[in-house]
């Protein structure tokens, strides 16, 4: 029994392994525009893989993407993007019905190439909150995308 069970096993972990991981398609000449789109289609609206399908039941988030999430890709429209010298950001809309949703997305430039941003929070409290010598445009835009943001409907 024990002997015809390795090669058993060996088979499940060769097959579980060998899937291919997910690749996002990132151009390094990449306008902020098309990163944002980029960004919300393959990362922040992602849907889970099959195996991983089961959290459309337990998360809210998770359900409510999956439940609309053709509808926010093709209501997706960069309204205007805001670009300093290593710092920008992308003014957001989608719709999901009669509800219309806003977001600022920042970005950075990391070698000459716009990013998205890990942390999606500056404030204005900083000294300096894009530490680039200019205070007062950044607070002045940090303020501007926390406008944009309120009463929008977001709710996750």
């Amino acid at each position: 029994m024990k002997k015809s069970l390795f090669p058993v096993l060996l088979i499940v972990l060769i097959a579980a392994c060998s899937s291919a991981p997910r690749t996002i398609s990132v151009s390094s000449s990449m306008t902020p525009d098309q990163l944002v789109r980029t960004y919300f289609r393959d990362v922040e609206w992602r849907l889970p893989e099959p195996e991983y399908m089961y959290m459309t039941s337990i998360y809210d988030r998770v359900a409510f993407v999956q439940a609309h999430r053709d509808e926010m890709l093709k209501t997706l429209e960069v309204v205007e993007t805001k670009e300093s010298a290593n710092i920008g950001v992308a003014f957001i809309r989608y719709s999901v019905g009669t509800k219309m949703y806003r977001k600022g997305i920042w970005m950075r430039k990391v070698d000459g190439n716009w990013r998205v941003c890990q942390s999606q929070y500056f404030s204005t409290y900083g000294d300096d909150p894009f530490k680039d010598g200019k205070p007062d445009d950044a607070k002045k835009l940090i303020e501007r995308v926390d406008e944009w943001e309120k009463g929008a409907n977001e709710w996750f």
